[in-house]
Order: C-alpha cells, then sequence, then structure tokens
C-alpha cells in the first residue's frame, strides 16, 4: 500500500488490533483502496434483503453456520473461521452500536468448535448466531424479524422468503370469511457468484465509481466483535 498498491486481504483483515490499524492507517496514508473478503456481503440474497429493510429497524436477527470439520482451519476456533461472517452481515444490516456479547461453547482440539452468541445493540435490538464445525449437516442461513415481517435468507441457494401474518379481526377472521394462513413470498433474486460481485466491486471502488462498502474499520468492528465473544467463552485463540 505503501507503494500505492490497492489491497483486497482476505478475512479476516489481521491477527490483532495493532495490526488492523497499521493496515487501516497505511490505507489513508497512501490513498488506495484496502477491502476485506467478507463475501457474504455480496451475495445476492443479503443485497435484496438489505433493500427490502429500507427504512426498517431490525428487531431480531438469527444466523446458524453450521457444517463439519474441517482440517484446514485446525489452527482458528469456529468464532474466527465461521461466525466472522455472520458477525459481518449482522453488524452491515443493524449497526455498529454493540452494548453487551454473551457466549457459550462446546471446546474442541482446535479451540471452541461450536459456539452460540448473543449480541445486544442500543434501542434494544439483538442478535443470535450460532457456528458449528462439529454439525454433520450443512446450514447457512439468516433469520430477521422487524415489526412487520420476518425475513429468512439462506445463503447458499441464495433464497429470500418473507414471512407476514395478515390483519385480522377479534375472532381472527379477514373480513369475517376465513381464517388467514401466514403469507410467505419468495422475492425474485437473480443469482450470481459472490466471488465475482466482490471483485467487480473492488474494481468499481478503485476506479472511484463507488464507495468501499467493506473497508478495513469494517473489518476491524468484525474482528472487535470476534474478539469479545472469545473473551467471554473465556478462551481467546488470538492476542488481540
Amino acid at each position: 500500500m505503501e507503494r500505492g498498491v490497492h489491497c483486497l486481504v482476505e478475512k479476516p483483515l489481521a491477527l490483532d488490533r495493532a495490526q488492523a490499524q497499521i493496515l487501516i492507517e497505511a490505507a489513508d496514508s497512501a490513498n488506495v483502496v484496502l477491502q476485506v473478503g467478507h463475501i457474504e456481503r455480496f451475495n445476492p440474497a443479503v443485497r435484496q434483503l438489505e433493500i427490502c429493510l429500507e427504512g426498517e429497524q431490525v428487531l431480531v436477527a438469527n444466523a446458524r453456520r453450521m457444517s463439519g470439520f474441517s482440517a484446514r482451519v485446525g489452527d482458528i476456533d469456529v468464532v474466527m473461521d465461521l461466525m466472522v461472517h455472520d458477525l459481518d452481515v449482522v453488524l452491515y444490516l443493524m449497526g455498529n452500536q454493540v452494548e453487551d456479547t454473551i457466549a457459550v461453547g462446546v471446546d474442541g482440539a482446535h479451540g471452541f468448535d461450536h459456539v452460540t452468541a448473543l449480541v445486544s445493540f442500543e434501542g434494544g435490538s439483538m442478535a443470535s448466531l450460532t457456528a458449528s464445525r462439529i454439525t454433520q449437516n450443512q446450514i447457512r442461513k439468516l433469520e430477521v424479524t422487524t415489526k412487520e415481517d420476518f425475513y429468512s435468507v439462506d445463503y447458499s441457494n441464495q433464497e429470500l422468503l418473507i414471512f407476514r401474518q395478515g390483519r385480522v379481526d377479534n375472532d381472527g377472521m379477514v373480513e369475517g370469511r376465513y381464517v388467514l394462513d401466514v403469507d410467505t413470498r419468495r422475492v425474485f433474486v437473480r443469482r450470481t457468484e459472490p466471488l465475482v460481485s466482490e471483485l467487480e466491486h473492488f474494481v468499481s471502488v478503485i476506479r472511484g465509481d463507488r464507495e468501499n462498502e467493506v473497508d478495513g474499520r469494517q473489518g476491524l468492528n468484525a474482528l472487535n466483535l470476534v474478539w469479545d465473544i472469545q473473551e467471554k467463552l473465556g478462551r481467546s485463540t488470538t492476542t488481540p
């Protein structure tokens, strides 16, 4: 970056806060692009969800990212390996004003392999996140509750569903004629390869065509939450 080279850094941005801050300041000083590879930001279902949520407050988010263990990531725990993806998306949708975190987990030979974290935000909103690498069935889902709607995102299938309870009278009837079931809507999502979209975004930012949506500071925000959860678990696999 000191030589004027724009950088796309795979997540996580750094191993500790000091390293992350050095990268952020180097990018600022050299006026180059520093983008962090939080690829789920570019999942088309997440992009469509963001559009649907315009003008709405997210009250509750529930994320599950679960699969079997892979030897390629035996040097970090499941929070840094898997949960960091959903932490970034939750911060993206709900903001960075985190008030508190609670975390419990199942420990393993390479750090915690199954973790559930509860994150509370200013204003009373909350997010529940579970990440596991000891689950045989692969799950990649995000559920979001607002005052009016319930949204369900399937990351793998790039699918977005909206559930809404219709308005009924005191007898549970609609116009006195029938009982309304939950209204389910499947939102059209134009499927794309998130990696391609991420690279296109990087090039567009370099050209000055758009703002950087996943810069170093946002990468550090996600890491700060990772480290906080690891601290609450009572064992950190990094040294922030």
